[in-house]
């Protein structure tokens, strides 16, 4: 093999082991979404009326915002997030038990975000992304319900 046909083939090599374009979810833009502040930081979300936040502070200094559904039992079974903004010691990590399915994107604030979507043994799914200091997760029985989620998340803004 002559060296330019190395470095062709390495080069290829290298290009189609990166990410492909990651399919982009847009944020929610429907009609009845309502602007709420997350407690007293600076960041501020759009819900659906039929969702709350509700504060979260964890014993290791965390503090994050749950969206959960208003209705108890859709809370318990349906699509929900959670944006955690100040984070502690966690005693554990993400769960590497869960089966990768995707690699999608969203916007968020200055930029892009890739979000890891994988579904559980039970067949829930769930999507976790890193923006900076933030940490974002959202979950559901079904994949367009995570979708939904991951757009609801993604209106995610700051002043």
């Amino acid at each position: 093999m002559t060296i330019r046909f190395q470095f062709t083939l390495l080069g290829l090599m290298a290009f189609s082991c990166s990410e492909p374009n990651l399919k982009l979810i847009e944020e929610a833009s429907y009609q009845g979404l309502k602007k709420e502040r997350l407690g007293q930081s600076t960041y501020y979300v759009k819900i659906p009326s039929n969702t709350f936040i509700d504060e979260a502070r964890g014993k290791e200094g965390q503090l994050g915002y749950g969206l959960y559904q208003i209705d108890s039992v859709k809370r318990n079974e349906g699509s929900s997030g959670f944006i955690e903004i100040e984070h502690g010691n966690p005693i554990s990590g993400d769960s590497d038990n869960d089966k990768l399915i995707e690699k999608v994107r969203s916007h968020l604030l200055d930029g892009s975000t890739k979000w890891k979507i994988t579904k559980t043994e039970t067949g829930y799914f769930n999507a976790v992304a890193h923006h900076g200091k933030l940490r974002l997760d959202a979950s559901s029985p079904t994949r367009t319900g995570l979708d939904s989620m991951i757009a609801i998340i993604a209106t995610l803004s700051s002043r």
